[in-house]
């Protein structure tokens, strides 16, 4: 559903500024599984197995072409690369990933199936303070004797704490809580907290954390079905 919800106009209200803004989230979502499951059941004879293989060799040559420079037509929009960023001379060349050199790719949906998708659209009001979407500022150790401490190196049974902005969960949901995640590896809940507020969390170093560095992500609920995250630039190092 799209809830629409309300906030205080960041810039400074005038006669030409009004003092609230409206803007809006999605909370459910459908994935590739219920796609193609839709797809199979659209009065067709396309199965299950079918319409998997189709979007998945879809997905391949779109990537393909677009890559190559073309400009992809679907039945819904054009995918498609452009290059922008500036250059003192003319003599120099384009370098993507150099300055500010930039190759993005660009969907454009066609006017009629835009026109078809927004109106009549449904949505939901939700109201001022709908969105809560966590941010994580920075990540500190808290030492035996209750004092913080930068330097992000942790034994198993240590005391995480975390402060940033609408960082609070409830605890006993799985889905929410501070996780762990080394390179290519699973993430791990941590399972154990002394505080969840809504500006500091502080939880435990899994015991069971094997050596390694870790990416730290936090996850919230704060819609009716929808979770966020936030992920903190820093990591942390597992003894």
């Amino acid at each position: 559903m799209l809830q629409i919800y309300s906030y205080q106009n960041p810039f400074k209200p005038g006669e030409d500024k009004d003092q609230y803004c409206f803007r809006s989230v999605v909370d459910e979502t459908v994935d590739g599984e219920r796609l193609v499951w839709e797809i199979a059941q659209y009065n067709s004879t396309i199965t299950e197995a079918d319409a998997r293989a189709v979007l998945a060799v879809l997905d391949d040559r779109v990537r393909h072409f677009v890559r190559l420079g073309y400009k992809v037509e679907l039945p819904f929009g054009t995918v498609f690369n452009r290059a922008n960023g500036t250059v003192a001379g003319l003599h120099k060349g384009f370098v993507p990933g150099s300055g500010n050199h930039r190759i993005t790719s660009v969907f454009r949906f066609t006017e009629d199936a835009a026109e078809e998708m927004t109106q009549g659209a449904e949505y939901r009001l939700a109201g001022r303070g709908f969105v809560r979407v966590p941010v994580v500022r920075e990540l500190r150790a808290v030492l035996q004797d209750g004092t913080e401490s930068g330097n992000l190196v942790f034994k198993p049974g240590a005391l995480l704490r975390l402060r940033g902005r609408h960082v609070s969960f409830d605890a006993n949901d799985a889905a929410q809580g501070v996780f762990v995640r080394a390179q290519g590896g699973e993430r791990l809940r941590i399972g154990r907290y002394t505080r969840i507020g809504s500006n500091v969390v502080e939880g435990f170093i899994p015991d069971a954390l094997a050596a390694g560095s870790y990416e730290v992500t936090l996850v919230t609920k704060p819609g009716l079905r929808r979770y966020e995250q936030g992920v903190c630039s820093a990591r942390i190092t597992v003894e």
